[in-house]
């Protein structure tokens, strides 16, 4: 009966000190598990704030294409419209529908479409040269409001006007 009660009390503190080891262990595990789940949250986040940056700015260029008086056929290569504002533009005649209007007038959103070349119609379209001229245009577009954590986003895209000859 001696040798069962040694036993026990040798044994005393080695559980105890096995199950604080392996508190330590899981408690360390949860404190990365959470600050990797903070970080995924936040590249989560970011990334949402950069696709509707991408997306404001890409509305503002098809409000350009889809509205033929924004994008007249004037002046020469080189020719700028533009939102108001915008520096080195020739005219400022690129308005903006209702809900980007806002964001044009605070200064967050802004777009330039530039007269590039004027020349024949692309090969392929089915129009003759001897009949139409093309007016080959990029068009800009650029949101930002990355002070705010809101996203920064600029895009370029090119568009062909082809007006008929007189």
């Amino acid at each position: 009966m001696q040798r069962t009660q040694l036993k026990r009390i040798e044994q005393r503190g080695a559980v105890m000190m096995v199950t604080l080891v392996f508190l330590v262990v899981l408690g360390i595990m949860a404190l990365t598990s959470m600050q990797s789940s903070k970080l995924e949250l936040r590249m989560a986040g970011n990334e949402a704030v950069r696709a509707t940056a991408h997306q404001i700015s890409q509305a503002l260029i098809d409000a350009i294409n889809a509205t033929p008086l924004m994008t007249p056929v004037i002046g020469n290569p080189g020719f700028m419209l533009c939102t108001t504002g915008q520096p080195a533009c020739n005219l400022p005649s690129l308005f903006m529908p209702g809900v980007l209007a806002a964001d044009v007038a605070t200064g967050d959103l802004s777009a330039t479409a530039q007269l590039i070349e004027i020349g024949p119609p692309p090969p392929g379209t089915g129009y003759s040269a001897d009949d139409f001229v093309a007016n080959y245009y990029t068009v800009n577009a650029t949101y930002d409001r990355a002070d705010e954590g809101l996203g920064r986003a600029s895009i370029t895209q090119g568009i062909v006007i082809l007006t008929q000859k007189p």
